[in-house]
């Protein structure tokens, strides 16, 4: 976990993860100024109030609190970027630091989309969830970030995963290191939330996950993982 958090910040300024994380900061902007201006932009249409005093800070008032409410779903808009950003990270990483590894499999448009589609519902439902929980701080404050940890970590190394293997292989190794993916969940759940910084985590995380799954691989790097029994159902 130590050694996968250090890579990751050893390699934030090679120029290949650079240009990913100036896709994933205009992707990230750019959805909270769309969503913002969709919202102004209906507000305005709609006149709720029919006075011509009022309506615009109704509109404001509405964009505003749409985008706030946005960021608190900020870890599901990481989440949906991620998926985008996966192959151009996982190039970059594979190449410094796991040269021995073979070509990936060809996982497929379909697969993966399956994945990022069913994680990014998830997280949605989830948060959805947890939100009425913030009225009482305390439960509210430790909800979210297990919850949320507990996704994310199974998303990003699905992800990771089933470049190197098929889905049924990626799961039993999900579930023989469960305890150090809901850990690596947390630290992503984290650095999601990190102003600043949350305009580049679907990169960090995803270099992350990629070291953390390296770690499980047989020395020297394979295709397929060391036998795993399953332990539980996912």
């Amino acid at each position: 976990m130590i050694r996968a958090l250090f890579r990751t910040l050893a390699q934030a300024f090679d120029p290949a993860l650079l240009r990913v994380m100036a896709r994933s900061f205009i992707l990230t902007l750019l959805s909270f100024i769309v969503l913002g201006v969709a919202v102004s932009w209906g507000l305005d249409r709609l006149h709720p109030t029919g006075k011509a005093w009022l309506d615009p800070l109704v509109t404001v008032a509405g964009a505003l609190g749409v985008v706030a409410l946005a960021w608190y779903f900020f870890l599901v808009v990481v989440a949906a970027i991620a998926g985008m950003l996966l192959e151009p990270v996982a190039r970059a990483v594979e190449r410094r630091w796991y040269p021995t590894l073979p070509p990936p499999r060809d996982a497929g448009v379909v697969e993966e989309a399956a994945i990022a589609l069913r994680f990014t519902v998830l997280l949605i439902i989830v948060n959805v969830a947890v939100l009425p929980l913030w009225l009482l701080p305390p439960v509210g404050a430790v909800a979210y970030p297990l919850a949320n940890g507990f996704l994310l970590g199974r998303q990003y190394f699905d992800q990771v995963a089933v470049r190197r293997m098929p889905p049924d292989q990626a799961r039993l190794l999900r579930l023989r290191y469960r305890g150090r993916i809901f850990c690596a969940g947390l630290i992503i759940a984290f650095i999601s939330l990190l102003p600043v910084v949350n305009l580049f985590a679907p990169v960090l995380a995803t270099a992350f996950m990629l070291h953390l799954f390296g770690g499980f691989l047989p020395t020297g790097g394979t295709r397929s993982p060391l036998p795993v029994a399953p332990r539980a159902n996912s």
